[in-house]
């Protein structure tokens, strides 16, 4: 498994990685991931970090050095991708399946491997094309696409889809936009969601008691999340505490959201320490009354988004209440799992966390069903799914 991320890296596409690594090897897979060696402290003390101690015997990290140099960001990507590719080759030569989510990486071997694509499995969390062109709006950065850029994105996606040996999709969305853009595929192709641990002795923990009521958010602030809209909405449910887990201090993100809080004057109530551990979003999962998702409606986060906060919240039995779009809806219900409301709608988002805050019986019942369905999200039950997957590839 090839991944060119920090290692350990605390946003989702890391914890998605490591996670997914470990969940394989749990299930019988020999599995290698390669990462960017990013820290001093040794392999073993990285894992615990994300609750692996000890680590799964059939799980290797190999953690590849790569020099930054002065060169920016195009350096060491170019010096990683060089070293995967390599190890992935003499993988492919040596009859393991290379399973990545790196599209450069995976369009490389569909191209050079012999024959071309076998062995390769790639996993798509988005259609890139499509993210790149949105890529402005989504971050805030007003950034201009390039038009060659967005066709070489195209090409890419395209070879991978057709040549690979397999293609997995976090959504069904994603799956459906790769197949009317570049048509039908003669490979295996699945359907595979992002996963949360779901510990084997289990029981639904109640609501959580604490007064004032905590509403989390766990994720990044960036503009297509929605928090701007959860903090508005905020506004209007003045018997809860703002809980806003994610964010780098200094950055321009987190400051457009403080000052949104200082703003709308929820400053006393608002608690934002920044980006933090695993084991603390999952106290605090522990501790919310409900958990908020309030994306905004793109052309990416309509069909793509499969968030891991989402499931994590499902494990810990607590309400979500989440923006209304298809990619929300391949595992949420409205009134039965979570509430779901029109995205980027402060004033119905306001309503659905108070009738939460003050319905117990709603409350408990969506919890509890959601809680009830998270062990199909595992990471063990997503590995068991790739497994098959991988096992019609070799």
């Amino acid at each position: 498994m090839p991944a060119d991320v920090r290692f350990p890296l605390e946003r989702a596409n890391g914890i998605q990685i490591v996670k997914t690594a470990a969940a394989l090897a749990r299930a019988g897979a020999r599995t290698t991931l390669l990462v960017r060696r990013s820290d001093p402290r040794a392999t073993g003390e990285v894992l615990s970090l994300y609750g692996l101690a000890p680590p799964p015997p059939a799980l290797r990290v190999r953690r590849a050095f790569v020099w930054h140099g002065r060169g920016g960001r195009a350096l060491p990507r170019a010096l990683f991708l060089s070293r995967a590719a390599a190890a992935a080759l003499s993988a492919l030569r040596g009859g393991w399946a290379v399973f990545t989510r790196d599209l450069q990486l995976a369009d490389l071997l569909c191209r050079w491997g012999r024959p071309a694509g076998a062995g390769v499995v790639y996993e798509a969390h988005a259609m890139e094309a499509v993210m790149y062109r949105e890529r402005g709006a989504l971050y805030g950065t007003g950034e201009v696409p390039s038009a060659r850029k967005a066709a070489r994105l195209e090409r890419r996606e395209r070879r991978v889809w057709r040549r690979a040996a397999g293609v997995v999709t976090t959504t069904a969305g994603i799956r459906e936009g790769l197949s009317a853009a570049y048509g039908p595929r003669s490979g295996p192709t699945r359907v595979v969601p992002n996963g949360c641990d779901v510990p084997a002795d289990r029981g639904f923990p109640g609501l959580a008691g604490e007064t004032p009521p905590r509403v989390l958010y766990a994720g990044q602030l960036y503009p297509w999340k929605g928090v701007d809209v959860l903090v508005e909405a905020m506004a209007a449910v003045p018997q809860a505490r703002l809980v806003l887990l994610g964010g780098i201090p200094g950055e321009a993100d987190k400051n457009r959201i403080e000052a949104l809080v200082r703003a709308r004057g929820l400053f006393e109530r608002t608690e934002m320490p920044g980006t933090v551990p695993p084991a603390r979003v999952a106290d605090e999962l522990r501790r919310a009354a409900v958990v908020a998702v309030p994306f905004l409606a793109t052309n990416m986060t309509e069909r793509h988004t499969s968030p891991l906060k989402a499931f994590e919240a499902m494990a810990a039995g607590r309400p979500i209440v989440a923006s209304d779009l298809p990619s929300s809806r391949e595992f949420l219900r409205d009134g039965e799992n979570a509430l779901l409301v029109p995205p980027g709608s402060a004033e119905e988002m306001g309503k659905a966390l108070r009738r939460v805050l003050e319905d117990g019986a709603l409350a408990r019942r969506i919890a509890a069903t959601a809680y009830a369905e998270a062990p199909a999200y595992s990471w063990d039950a997503r590995a068991r799914a790739l497994l098959e997957l991988l096992e019609q590839v070799r």
